[in-house]
């Protein structure tokens, strides 16, 4: 690291990936349980309120992406979800109501969202910068970190569901956010972590359109990691609801099943890191998806939780490539 860095650029960065790990491990199991369970919506309303969060989420997500490299500087983008997310699991904890929870999901969250992406993206290019021999290393360990954070924050969120308030989980969040907004002023205020990447030059005549013109490979890539990430999030949300109501389980399941599940990331992320080297990231994808895929058809039978929880280990292969290699893949196709 650079000696002009006047603060621990790496301990905060890892604080931030930990946060980031909070705030979707502390809330996104239990997201079906508070919307139909607790908060009574039906299932359809609460299907299309996720649904509405996800595609917005989905978009924006690729709009700030594309805006990250015409800002002058990449953290305000990272501060502004941050504040989203403070904002929209805030306002589930302050006002539990159904109209809280849509306005939340529905319009507020899907900027919260963005924040992991837009965390990744900041440390994927910081450490190219400063340290591009190790910058891939730098963004697995990160990445790690998060994981971490999913192995162990579901079960104790689960034991804080059960004995005190579910809405509890949603103060965590929101705190958390706030701390990764902190952060993120935090290094604002010292100049050497500031990065910024030029965006590619138009050739001389070249219309405005030519900017997002990609090749018919690249875009179709794109899509299906489009619609990859969009079913992955909606599966989020409705697993919960599947282990409560199909498989008879409780709120510690829901905890269990993302702590196993981010256990299982740990090891099938560094099997996913060593076929990078062997494989197109194209492929990797690809069979990811075919993962998750036999994970949710064989899941659809079950009736047995104890059955599930050794599925979960397809559940962890798959995630776990969906949620580390399509960073390096949208970043390095656009």
């Amino acid at each position: 690291m650079p000696s002009s860095a006047r603060m621990p650029v790496t301990a905060l960065l890892g604080a931030n990936m930990f946060f980031s790990g909070v705030t979707y491990a502390a809330t996104m199991p239990y997201a079906s349980l508070v919307g139909v369970d607790t908060l009574g919506m039906s299932p359809g309303w609460f299907a299309t309120i996720m649904a509405v969060g996800s595609v917005l989420g989905t978009f924006l997500s690729l709009f700030l992406g594309y805006l990250s490299d015409k800002l002058p500087d990449r953290r305000i983008l990272v501060l502004i979800a941050a504040l989203g997310g403070v904002a929209g699991h805030g306002l589930i904890y302050l006002w539990p109501t159904q109209t809280g929870f849509t306005i939340s999901m529905a319009l507020l969250m899907p900027i919260g969202f963005t924040c992991f992406s837009q965390c990744f993206a900041y440390v994927r290019v910081y450490y190219s910068k400063h340290m591009p021999g190790r910058a891939d290393f730098m963004v697995t360990a990160l990445r790690t970190v998060f994981t971490i954070a999913w192995v162990v924050v579901p079960p104790a969120a689960g034991w804080v569901a059960a004995e005190f308030s579910i809405f509890d989980v949603y103060l965590a969040s929101s705190l958390s956010n706030a701390a990764i907004a902190g952060i993120f002023l935090a290094l604002m205020s010292d100049k050497s972590t500031h990065v910024h990447v030029p965006p590619p030059v138009r050739a001389e005549g070249a219309s405005l359109l030519s900017t997002f013109a990609l090749p018919l490979g690249v875009l179709a890539g794109l899509v299906g990691l489009i619609v990859m990430s969009m079913a992955m999030r909606i599966l989020s949300f409705t697993v919960p609801l599947f282990i409560v109501t199909d498989l008879g389980g409780t709120v510690t399941d829901v905890g269990f099943y993302a702590g196993i599940t981010a256990l299982a990331e740990v090891p099938c992320m560094l099997l996913w890191g060593w076929l990078t080297t062997k494989l197109t990231k194209e492929t990797l994808l690809a069979a990811a998806g075919l993962v998750i895929a036999l994970f949710l058809a064989l899941a659809s039978v079950l009736t047995d939780m104890t059955v599930f929880y050794w599925l979960l280990i397809l559940n962890g292969l798959g995630t776990a490539a969906l949620m580390s290699i399509n960073i390096s893949y949208i970043q390095e196709a656009i």
